[in-house]
């Protein structure tokens, strides 16, 4: 298995935010309200870079929703990392640092075009727990999933 390590990206460091925010956008090239740094700088999640074999591979966060509750945001593989399964490894990854960091359960929401990244959950115990048809915009259709940890 891959081994990744997250490093967490913390408010004040401007440029790993905007890295961050370079790669989610460069994957969510339609999305109807781009992630901005504004966005990330002002939310509540924590963001983090994702590396395998100390090469900075991809992004990930976590959005604390309750205490017992935190959603999985913004996970991608940069381009030339794709296809190595590191998609599925930063998943595993982010799911761990939410179990270590005390929570009981675990979701996200997937566009349904993004049929590997809702294998990749499907596959690690999550469960669709609901569709929502044009959720952030018409014809922006989402999935949400979850997981007892």
């Amino acid at each position: 298995m891959n081994k990744i390590e997250l490093r967490e990206v913390i408010k004040s460091d401007l440029i790993g935010l905007e890295e961050v925010v370079s790669i989610v956008t460069s994957f969510y090239t339609k999305r109807p309200f781009p992630f901005t740094l504004n966005e990330a700088l002002s939310s509540q999640s924590i963001y983090f870079k994702a590396y395998h074999q100390n090469e900075f591979i991809g992004v990930t966060g976590i959005a604390i929703k309750t205490p017992f509750l935190a959603e999985t945001v913004k996970t991608v593989v940069k381009e030339e990392f794709k296809g190595k399964k590191l998609g599925l490894a930063i998943s595993l990854a982010v799911e761990e640092e939410c179990r270590q960091r005390g929570f009981k359960k675990v979701m996200t929401t997937i566009y349904a075009d993004n049929h590997v990244m809702i294998g990749i959950k499907l596959k690690q115990g999550y469960r669709i727990e609901g569709f929502h048809p044009d959720h952030e915009a018409p014809g922006f259709d989402e999935y949400s999933l979850g997981k007892i940890l």
